[in-house]
């Protein structure tokens, strides 16, 4: 399959204030896409746009439906077409199903899955045939992780919604991709509703990934119009473990975080 070019492209990235999200407004930059930035923090967004040499900023808090259709609005607004999607912007909870804090749920729920659909639906008349919509999940999307029960939820979700839109936007000629990564060295396990730490889930660090590595699969399954991709690949033997041997791989899971103290 030809390689897409991305020169002279319009990419509109989330969450590009920090980790993955700026990582990846630098790579496609530098193939010559014109960037639009989202994030809540609009001085983190300046510095990723000065890092660029400059990008329209849009700045809200996807996790409130009005500011969602405020952000929609003023896409649709300032901008003519679009050719790259890439919904980023997400958000973590550490904690067993039985003590996550309902409020907390919903804001990841909001803001992990209801935002790129809310966001893809309204923003679709923009997107031009050969366009591609990145939705960067996680490889807790992919497994049945104990102690993360709302967070792989929404990102199994957001998976399965991948799939979905892939096969209603074939004919309109437009690529979707997940992006699965493990364990990336991001303030996102700091930041996190519930649970925060500051240490890696156990065994992580081995195969702990950078944001610039994110960005550039993000960039080269955009290219290559990847289905999905999975960050260390290591991860899809993992993934066919659990589907050939679920109570083996699930017992080993919960083990491990027993021993970590987090489930």
């Amino acid at each position: 399959m030809r390689a897409a070019k991305l020169s002279d492209k319009t990419a509109l990235v989330t969450g590009a204030s920090s980790g993955i999200g700026r990582a990846c407004a630098i790579r496609l930059a530098r193939d010559g896409a014109r960037l639009v930035l989202h994030g809540r923090r609009r001085e983190a967004l300046e510095e990723t746009a000065s890092l660029i040499g400059g990008a329209r900023i849009i700045d809200a808090d996807l996790t409130d439906p009005a500011a969602r259709s405020s952000f929609c609005a003023r896409a649709l607004d300032e901008l003519e077409s679009l050719d790259i999607l890439v919904h980023n912007a997400g958000i973590g909870i550490l904690a067993p199903s039985d003590s996550t804090d309902p409020d907390h749920a919903r804001n990841l729920l909001a803001l992990n899955f209801l935002a790129p659909v809310e966001i893809t639906r309204q923003l679709l008349p923009l997107m031009r045939p050969g366009g591609s919509i990145v939705m960067v999940s996680s490889i807790a999307g992919k497994l049945s992780l104990p102690g993360m029960g709302v967070y792989a939820s929404s990102k199994h979700a957001l998976n399965a919604y991948a799939n979905i839109l892939r096969g209603e936007l074939r004919e309109r000629e437009i690529h979707v991709m997940s992006f699965c990564p493990g364990y990336v060295r991001t303030p996102f396990m700091s930041n996190m509703l519930q649970g925060a730490s500051a240490a890696p889930l156990p065994g992580r660090m081995r195969f702990a990934l950078t944001p610039d590595q994110c960005a550039e699969a993000i960039h080269s399954g955009i290219r290559k119009r990847k289905r999905t991709v999975v960050l260390p690949r290591l991860g899809w033997l993992v993934v066919a473990a659990e589907r050939l041997c679920p109570a083996l791989v699930n017992s080993a899971m919960s083990r491990a975080m027993r021993r970590d103290g987090r489930g």
